[in-house]
């Protein structure tokens, strides 16, 4: 520069008149002496802002921004001092109008009218400055956002050649993954790796669209996986983002462990319920109830609501049990509730629970049953009688929105499995806008339906016997006098299940056969169950059975005029029952 040009001798020979060089360059110039400003050129004066009285004869603290006054003080006394000072440094100049602004001072020793001063120019690096700020502070940002990544970031060349990388956050990991700048990875991971690596690297290069591969690493911890994103960057270069996916994989590992070992079990019950007169709890070999025992190992297997649909009294409950009991939550609660019994007015504080003085009588906090049941199966018997308004709510808790406790303001979060249970059509329902439809799909996923028991003639004898020794006293379990058995056989059992139980144990008590229906025959048609054969020896049971089935079948078949479809009606079977027996008694149609 010129001014670094200057030597002694010739700055001696300067006149104040002969300035004209200082007065036409572009930067301000300064000449400072015992701190005092001498000597300012008319760029300088336009640059402050002040006059040029303003700026004459005063000390140059009063114009340098008091944070880098002491950095300027310091070496211009060491500049006067004959101290190694730096020539050009920045610092921040106070204009007149109170705006701080950066320069650059480029600075050397003068003689000035005899005496020792420091000739300077100053030059504006405001906007550079600035700039520098503000790429620092992006700088920074991107650190930070970096450095609250916990994956391990390389940038390589096409050829695997690692020219920069940011190690994981968890410094556990394997030092070999995290000691790769300079390297190439093909000295550092196994082939198989590297095939998928570089595979990666030339699609995403040729196609410039990010590539996703997962590989497993042996390290000092173990077998760990790991997923790798390959991203173009500029020119040839990828960047790789390598995420520690471990613990995602052991759990998916566990998962499908679980889904085979279910698997097995439910092949294992299917087949082994084929050959059983009933299945956890529940009585009964009939087709029909084989299908039944097929949905509760479906619905046991998912974690998906379910509604069982079935007659009052075909063991709704039961059934509910037995899906909860075969599922994951089975060492959670089970808690049944009666919809129909709960007064709409406290439907919401029954299921959602309550605080203490939330309304007249709450004198205590009190869980509702989504509380209660967390991670456990709620059975909702009747569902169809919930009103709409706790509908709403119920949908919002089961979908993740949680609900909040009657006169409470803390959000809860229920986890739970709703297994519902109706002998409605709740599609009818929702047609009469008496249920919501979102809640009614919410809930239907898997629907079970329970045949009534005038569907499964071949359970009945089973359910019977199952009774009689449920009830029998002291083991002794009464005989059923075939006459009787065959009542039982003939009745239509509109109470289902829970009207079979009742009459077994009404029989078993107290000897007595009573049936709120009719089933067709007087008091005196039992007279016509014959006890012998033609040769006088006696029949076993099950001849006597068969014997009074044909006879009963023809003196129904001879009332109704012979007419089928009647005929079954009366006796709560099927046509194709009917058919079936008349052909194994041999009665002429």
């Amino acid at each position: 520069m010129f001014f670094s040009e200057i030597s002694m001798s010739v700055a001696d020979r300067i006149h104040p008149d002969d300035r004209l060089v200082f007065e036409n360059t572009t930067d301000g110039i300064i000449v400072l002496q015992d701190g005092f400003l001498r000597y300012v050129n008319a760029i300088g004066v336009r640059i402050m802002g002040y006059t040029h009285e303003e700026l004459v004869d005063h000390h140059f603290r009063e114009f340098v921004h008091p944070e880098d006054l002491p950095m300027v003080e310091m070496r211009y006394a060491q500049r006067m001092n004959y101290e190694p000072v730096p020539d050009v440094y920045p610092f921040r100049l106070i204009k007149k109008s109170g705006e701080a602004n950066w320069f650059e001072i480029h600075a050397i020793e003068i003689n000035w009218k005899g005496q020792r001063a420091s000739l300077t120019f100053f030059h504006n690096i405001q906007r550079r400055m600035m700039a520098e700020q503000a790429l620092g502070q992006s700088e920074a940002k991107t650190r930070a956002l970096l450095n609250a990544v916990p994956d391990m970031m390389l940038l390589l060349a096409p050829d695997g050649l690692c020219l920069h990388y940011k190690p994981f956050e968890d410094q556990r990991c394997a030092s070999r993954i995290c000691t790769l700048e300079g390297k190439n990875l093909r000295d550092i991971f196994p082939q198989m790796i590297i095939s998928a690596c570089m595979q990666a690297i030339q699609r995403t290069l040729s196609t410039r669209e990010m590539q996703i591969f997962e590989f497993p690493f042996d390290s000092e911890r173990g077998r760990m996986y790991y997923e790798a994103r390959v991203v173009a960057f500029v020119e040839d270069e990828v960047i790789v983002i390598v995420r520690d996916i471990s613990d995602r994989k052991r759990i998916e590992e566990n998962l499908m462990q679980r889904e085979a070992d279910l698997r097995k079990e439910n092949l294992r019950l299917r087949s082994s319920i084929r050959d059983r007169y009933g299945f956890h709890n529940i009585i009964g070999k009939s087709p029909v109830m084989q299908r039944v025992y097929d949905s509760i190992l479906q619905a046991a297997a998912s974690s998906a609501h379910v509604i069982i649909y079935g007659e009052s009294g075909t063991g709704k409950e039961l059934v509910a049990r037995a899906i909860h009991d075969l599922s994951d939550r089975a060492k959670e609660p089970f808690i049944p509730v009666n919809c129909g019994a709960i007064p709409h007015g406290l439907m919401e504080s029954e299921f959602f629970g309550y605080k203490k003085g939330a309304f007249s009588g709450a004198v205590s906090d009190r869980k509702g049953y989504l509380d209660l049941v967390c991670g456990g199966s709620l059975f909702m018997d009747e569902i169809g009688e919930i009103d709409t308004n706790l509908q709403v709510k119920l949908l919002r808790a089961i979908e993740g929105g949680g609900f909040i406790p009657v006169g409470g303001s803390e959000l809860h979060q229920p986890d739970l499995r709703i297994i519902g249970a109706t002998n409605r059509n709740l599609m009818e329902l929702v047609k009469r806008r008496m249920m919501r439809e979102d809640f009614f799909y919410r809930i239907n996923i898997i629907p079970v339906h329970l045949p009534p028991l005038r569907e499964r003639g071949e359970d009945l004898t089973l359910l019977i016997y199952h009774f009689m020794e449920q009830f029998a006293e002291d083991g002794r379990v009464p005989v059923i006098p075939p006459n009787i058995m065959a009542m039982l056989q003939s009745y239509s059992w509109p109470g289902n299940i829970r009207e079979l139980q009742n009459v077994i144990q009404r029989y078993v008590t107290m000897n007595r056969i009573e049936l709120s229906g009719k089933i067709g025959m007087d008091e005196a048609d039992m007279d016509i169950m014959p006890d012998m054969d033609t040769s006088g020896h006696i029949l076993d049971l099950k001849e006597a059975l068969s014997s009074f089935e044909k006879i009963y079948i023809e003196k129904v078949l001879k009332k109704n005029r012979w007419k089928k479809a009647e005929t079954a009606k009366c006796l709560g079977i099927h046509r194709k029952t009917l058919f079936r027996k008349m052909k194994e008694l041999d009665i002429e149609s």
